[in-house]
């Protein structure tokens, strides 16, 4: 039997996927279908994608919590707060590598003067909003499977 914490980190895993997967491919059409894309339409992206996000987690863990209302309020024991911290631990590290790249990058791309139009540009010249949440959906999903990954191997 699955424990009602692993029955929502794999609600919140897939819920991740999905969003970041979607998330990525408007981010891959406005940055190489679309290069010049406005600062509107990047807003607007992200704010509907986190929207979505928010939605789907808390209707889904709502719903999942009605089904299980007896091991929804069970405190978190020891086992749980080590899994936690240790998949919180690859999830920082995941999002911390990638603003550092998304830094560097940006101030690489200052000195670099881009003349040519291919996939490359259009990737280096798309807004760091884009990539940044990007970079935090990868750190989310890295997160959600470290924690599944340790409850699944202690079982």
């Amino acid at each position: 039997m699955i424990s009602f914490r692993e029955k929502s980190l794999w609600v919140s895993l897939l819920v991740s996927a999905v969003i970041a997967s979607i998330y990525g491919d408007s981010v891959y059409t406005l940055m190489f279908l679309q290069p010049n894309t406005s600062l509107d339409a990047t807003t607007t992206l992200i704010m509907r994608i986190t929207i979505a996000f928010i939605i789907l987690e808390v209707a889904l863990h709502i719903a999942l919590a009605m089904s299980q209302q007896e091991d929804a309020n069970t405190p978190e024991d020891e086992r749980e707060r080590y899994h936690r911290l240790t998949a919180n631990n690859a999830g920082y590290w995941v999002l911390s590598v990638g603003i550092v790249s998304c830094v560097i990058q940006q101030m690489i791309n200052s000195n670099i003067d881009f003349d040519a139009q291919n996939s490359y540009t259009n990737y280096a010249l798309a807004p760091i909003e884009l990539k940044l949440v990007l970079i935090f959906w990868l750190s989310e999903v890295i997160r959600f499977g470290t924690e599944i990954y340790y409850c699944r191997k202690e079982s």
